[in-house]
């Protein structure tokens, strides 16, 4: 992430390492022993549970840069543990198929924490739709305000696959061709990731990964415009424009404002503060339900989860076509 949005690491042992555009260029450096090549470690990371039951083959390598230290000597090889921590760099894989990768990453990383992963498999679209919306964490929110809008969108977009079960809601996008990224606002983006992973993960999964996910919509409708401000003023500052920032700090920050009225540009700008900050001081308002929580929470190996799923969630915006930016997280584990 910029520096402008860093934060002292050592605050929960977690940081944003950077944050790097569509427009990028890197070499296929992610190889597989077979003699298969990649961009990203997600991408190979993928192949090897696909291809090889995930014990890489001889000869498997990836850069040497995964610690954002100096890169010195040969490239590292990849064993059993670096698989099951779901680990990754920050580049991307071209393949066809890369939304649904984006969304496997997580669920491999879920698997390396425990079993979170759906016995039931939906064929019918109205069986998920009814899964994603009974299942809804709802009562988990002392104001319908903070999920409602998410909510709301799952329930037209499956309303949509219902009506039209060939046709993906996807597809009536509007395309921003200057960025070559979606307008879609940002409710709309985080139901359709809660619509891809949720039918695939357990209830109590599903609850805790929307409840992330609704944080995630409570922090940037609150600090959104802030850092949006910050960010355009940097940029001036530093010369990469002309255009001088206007004031954009919206004076009710209460309301759905910045992810009803924002696309997903710039949606990876508070990443820091929403896991250094946000959430340590957020998740123990939900109380009791925290401590039922498996996957995220406060404690700091549970901040750690939320950075890695936050990794994992801002490669599937950038496999989408929702922003042209995305993140690598690391830990003090990375060191």
């Amino acid at each position: 992430m910029d520096p402008a949005y860093s934060t002292n690491k050592d605050d929960a042992s977690v940081q944003a390492r950077a944050r790097r555009r569509r427009n990028d260029q890197s070499s296929r450096d992610y190889t597989c022993g077979c003699g298969k090549s990649y961009l990203s470690y997600p991408a190979l990371y993928t192949h090897l549970k696909q291809k090889h039951q995930g014990s890489p083959p001889q000869g498997t390598t990836q850069p040497n840069n995964m610690n954002p230290k100096a890169n010195r000597g040969r490239p590292k090889r990849l064993d059993e543990n670096d698989l099951k921590e779901g680990k990754s760099d920050d580049e991307r894989s071209i393949s066809n198929n890369e939304p649904d990768e984006t969304i496997e990453q997580v669920l491999l990383f879920l698997d390396s924490i425990g079993n979170f992963r759906s016995g039931v498999k939906y064929e019918k679209e109205e069986e998920k739709q009814g899964y994603l919306l009974n299942c809804f964490p709802k009562d988990y929110f002392n104001n319908s305000l903070d999920y409602s809008a998410i909510y709301n969108n799952i329930k037209d977009i499956t309303n949509e696959r219902v009506k039209n079960p060939d046709q993906d809601p996807l597809t009536k996008e509007e395309i921003d061709k200057d960025k070559n990224i979606k307008k879609t606002q940002i409710n709309k983006i985080l139901a359709y990731f809660l619509v891809a992973i949720g039918p695939l993960l357990n209830e109590d999964a599903y609850k805790e990964m929307a409840t992330f996910i609704v944080l995630f919509s409570i922090a940037l409708n609150e600090t959104g415009y802030q850092a949006l401000q910050n960010y355009e003023q940097e940029q001036y500052q530093q010369g990469d424009t002309d255009k001088k920032p206007q004031s954009l700090v919206k004076q009710d920050q209460n309301l759905n404002a910045y992810c009803e009225e924002q696309n997903g540009e710039h949606i990876l700008l508070i990443t820091n503060e929403f896991i250094l900050s946000f959430l340590p001081l957020n998740f123990p308002k939900l109380g009791n339900i925290e401590k039922t929580f498996r996957i995220f929470g406060s404690p700091d190996e549970k901040l750690k989860n939320a950075v890695y799923v936050t990794q994992h969630l801002s490669y599937w915006l950038y496999a989408m076509k929702f922003t042209n930016s995305r993140l690598a997280l690391y830990t003090d584990d990375d060191q």
